[in-house]
Order: C-alpha cells, then sequence, then structure tokens
C-alpha cells in the first residue's frame, strides 16, 4: 500500500470516528447535565483518547488535505482544560468546556473530515 493510500485509509478511518465522537460528546454533556457524573467520566477516558488519535491522524495526513487545510492548534489547549477540569472533579466547568469548547471545534473537523474524504473519494475514483 502506498504512503498516500494508507493517508487516504487514514483520513476516511477519522471522518467515520469523528461522526462518533461528536455523538459521544452530545451524549457525555447530557450526562453531565442530569447528574451522572458516574457515566460521564468513564466515558470522558475514551473521548480524550480518541480526540488525541484525531488530532494525529489529522496532523499526520495534512499533505493530503488540498485545499482544505485544518487548524488543530488549539485542540492540546482545549484538551490541557478539560483535563484539569476532569483532574479536580469540576464537572459543572468540564461540561461547559464539552459544550463550547470541544463540540465545536469537533463539528468544524467533522464538516473539514467529510470534505476532505469526498475530495479524496473523487480523485480515487478518476484514478
Amino acid at each position: 500500500m502506498s504512503q498516500y493510500a494508507l493517508k487516504r485509509e487514514i483520513v476516511g478511518t477519522a471522518a467515520e470516528y469523528i461522526l462518533k465522537a461528536s455523538e459521544g460528546v452530545e451524549q457525555i454533556i447530557e450526562f453531565f447535565q442530569s447528574g451522572r457524573e458516574d457515566i460521564a467520566t468513564r466515558m470522558m477516558i475514551d473521548l480524550v483518547e480518541g480526540i488525541e488519535w484525531l488530532t494525529q491522524a489529522i496532523d499526520g495526513t495534512k499533505d493530503i488535505h488540498g485545499d482544505h487545510p485544518m487548524d488543530i492548534s488549539q485542540a492540546n489547549s482545549v484538551l490541557r482544560e478539560i483535563s484539569e477540569a476532569y483532574e479536580n472533579m469540576d464537572y459543572v466547568l468540564l461540561s461547559d468546556l464539552l459544550e463550547y469548547e470541544l463540540l465545536p471545534m469537533v463539528n468544524i473537523w467533522r464538516k473539514q473530515l467529510t470534505s476532505i474524504k469526498g475530495v479524496l473519494d473523487n480523485d480515487n475514483a478518476t484514478e
């Protein structure tokens, strides 16, 4: 498998994952807001690991994004704030960070990855 094909596959996997991540963030927010911190905190571990993988996947494939560059620079800062709120068990702040910082960022990435995947799929179909 060529490097390009591997990166195209990674973009496809990232585009599929980000749909689940977006839904997961919304579920976690709902659990925090309804007082189900036990479920929300368990889900947070997988979410943070997934977002970290996603940023690596985006960064590692940026050379094939074409006219759709993605900005992941704010991700580390947001994840650091989320981690601090999690460690301090500040679930109100954590819920707010998820809703007003992480979710909008993930939704932007979702749209961008979907566009990039569409372009790459079209390029593949014309080869």
